[in-house]
């Protein structure tokens, strides 16, 4: 069946079925509770029918080919409707849509078993990543509106099966009107209704064929979804530390600041979605080479329009630094390591008056007597995000300090820059070169036995700091073995303890030793110790200076990678958190 051969009555139920299906779901939904979000739910009626509209107008309805996708995108449908009712969790709906899809595939093609066990998981892929797509409301649209564009187009240049062409057109019918009436604000929420049920569709179309070249164009939707995004980001990471040069670590100036519009980055990366299926497109219709030049130059264009709106140059002076800045809820303490040491050196000389009951001003920390500095990174803001406790914790401290470039970046990204980084090596450096001045008594708690002796060594040869004691940590929490610990801190009187336990059990621990210690500086130094140990060998500096220590620490503990998976994860929670600031 070719698109061009003057059926136009399938375009024209299918327009006229995805409205009136879409009519009559807002109808039988309006009484019914989703909690999807802002939004008029639409489910999965408009993709149902414009292609039960299509299916009619194109004679095929009694096909068997379209009786069993329409079968398998109305039951895909209803499970999806029964997940957005909560009344299926997605473990126990995998099965059912699995079951679904091979029921369909069996009863709609003469293959073997192999091939609908392959094309199944390849039918769960696609929906999968359609589901992903959705957490931006529009970009589901635009996925299925330039896949089934390319393909409407390619379906032009030859012969297929008229069950793929108007499960085509009734994909490309119904997204064009949703993506059409989701412009000015107005929210579609087709929920995993309509996700399965559309992600089954344009799989199928591709399956049913048996076509290579329709599989070309449902690998893009994947991809796009998987590996776009992440690589947008990373883009926009690198132009925004470069471009206010975050790297030199003190900004005195910002020149750029970040206008991230939800809508221009869905429109990009509609455009550049569009560009990659078209050029797929241009290769296998064997275009000319003109055709490639305008591709290339409506790609270059649609950059050039996201750059120029994503980076812009500051036309007014920068406002001056707030002493805390708000990151995802917590507050980070705009300050630089000198800033740190002299905090440090006014509560120690203030609370020295009377150990027992020190000032509460002094502590700076709503009364508490511990002086307790969390040294925060990325990492550490998804944590808290997720672990009352923890947020808890570092929302008593008396100083939160950003430890990490994520942590810079992200300050900067939302406009309201920090001065700079306070590396907690350095600041265990810099505090005990304070303290072997000072006189203070230093306590060393964390690591494997015998690093945190190694490391108060180096560091007492270097300063002359006083250490009044040192424990490894290895001892399980909330056990008689840290009671033990705590009395110890307690008896020694340090005035300044780092503990390296790693987040966020150090943080919990020093919230313990509140309650028996009147006096000190508590300070959660992480891996430190490890670093100043010479244990580990610390980054090079060019690696320090560009704040990618992490990358360095991960080479040579390459177990770490799962607590790194954190990082993409903080960067979309910045991301979602200046799409809402700024909608």
């Amino acid at each position: 069946m070719n698109y061009f051969t003057g059926q136009i009555e399938p375009l024209i139920t299918a327009t006229a079925g995805a409205i009136l299906f879409w009519a009559l779901g807002r109808r039988l939904t309006a009484h019914v509770n989703f909690e999807l979000g802002r939004g008029n739910y639409v489910g999965a009626f408009p993709f149902l029918g414009a292609l039960l509209g299509a299916g009619l107008a194109g004679g095929v309805f009694a096909q068997q080919s379209f009786l069993a996708l329409t079968a398998a995108a109305c039951l895909l449908s209803l499970i999806g409707f029964l997940r957005d009712r909560q009344r299926l969790s997605y473990l126990s709906l995998l099965p059912w849509c699995a079951l679904t899809i091979i029921a369909c595939l069996f009863a709609a093609t003469d293959t073997g078993g192999l091939f609908v066990i392959s094309a199944t998981a390849w039918a769960l892929l696609i929906i999968f990543s359609l589901k992903i797509a959705a957490l931006v409301y529009e970009m589901p649209f635009i996925l299925l509106t330039t896949s089934t564009l390319t393909q409407f187009i390619l379906f032009s240049q030859h012969q297929f099966t008229p069950t793929a062409v108007l499960a085509n057109l009734s994909l490309l019918i119904a997204s064009v009107l949703m993506l059409f009436y989701s412009t000015g604000g107005r929210r579609l929420l087709t929920g995993s209704s309509g996700i399965f049920a559309a992600g089954f569709l344009l799989a199928a179309i591709s399956l049913l064929e048996g076509s290579g070249r329709l599989l070309i164009f449902g690998i893009f939707v994947p991809s796009m979804v998987i590996l776009f995004p992440f690589a947008l980001i990373s883009a926009m990471i690198v132009a925004s530390y470069f471009g206010n040069r975050l790297h030199q670590g003190i900004s005195h100036e910002r020149h750029y600041s970040w206008s991230l519009r939800r809508e221009r980055t869905v429109l990009f990366a509609g455009l550049f979605f569009l560009c990659l299926n078209f050029l797929a497109l241009l290769v296998i219709i064997d275009a000319p080479g003109p055709a490639y030049v305008v591709l290339f130059l409506l790609f270059i264009f649609s950059l050039f329009v996201f750059v120029s709106t994503f980076a812009r140059k500051e036309s007014v002076p920068i406002a001056p630094v707030p002493a805390k800045i708000d990151i995802l809820g917590i507050t980070i303490d705009a300050v630089l390591p000198a800033d740190v040491i002299a905090r440090i050196e006014q509560y120690l000389r203030l609370s020295s008056v009377s150990p027992d009951t020190p000032p509460a001003n002094a502590s700076g920390n709503n009364g508490a007597t511990l002086f307790h500095i969390v040294t925060a990174d990325s990492l550490a803001l998804v944590r808290a995000g997720e672990d009352e406790r923890f947020r808890n914790s570092m929302r008593r401290a008396a100083l939160v300090l950003p430890d990490g470039a994520g942590v810079v970046w992200a300050a900067d990204f939302l406009g309201t820059p920090l001065p700079g980084r306070v590396p907690g090596v350095a600041l265990v450096s810099q505090i005990c070169e304070t303290a072997g001045k000072a006189g203070w008594k230093v306590f060393f708690l964390g690591g494997k036995p015998g690093i945190a002796k190694q490391a108060a060594g180096l560091l007492q040869k270097e300063h002359g700091i006083t250490i009044c004691g040192i424990e490894h940590g290895y001892f399980t929490p909330d056990s008689a073995e840290e009671e033990s610990v705590l009395e110890k801190i307690a008896a020694a009187h340090p005035d300044i303890i780092f503990v390296a336990l790693g987040v966020p059990r150090q943080e919990f621990f020093i919230a313990r030793l509140r309650n028996c210690l009147k006096r000190g500086v508590a300070i959660g130094v992480g891996g430190s110790f490890d670093v100043i140990s010479q244990t580990l060998p610390r980054a090079p500096y060019w690696m320090q200076r560009f704040g990618i220590e992490w990358l360095f620490r991960l080479w040579l503990e390459p177990r770490r990678f799962m607590r790194m998976l954190g990082i993409p994860i903080f960067v979309l929670q910045i991301l979602r958190h200046k799409w809402n600031a700024e909608s």
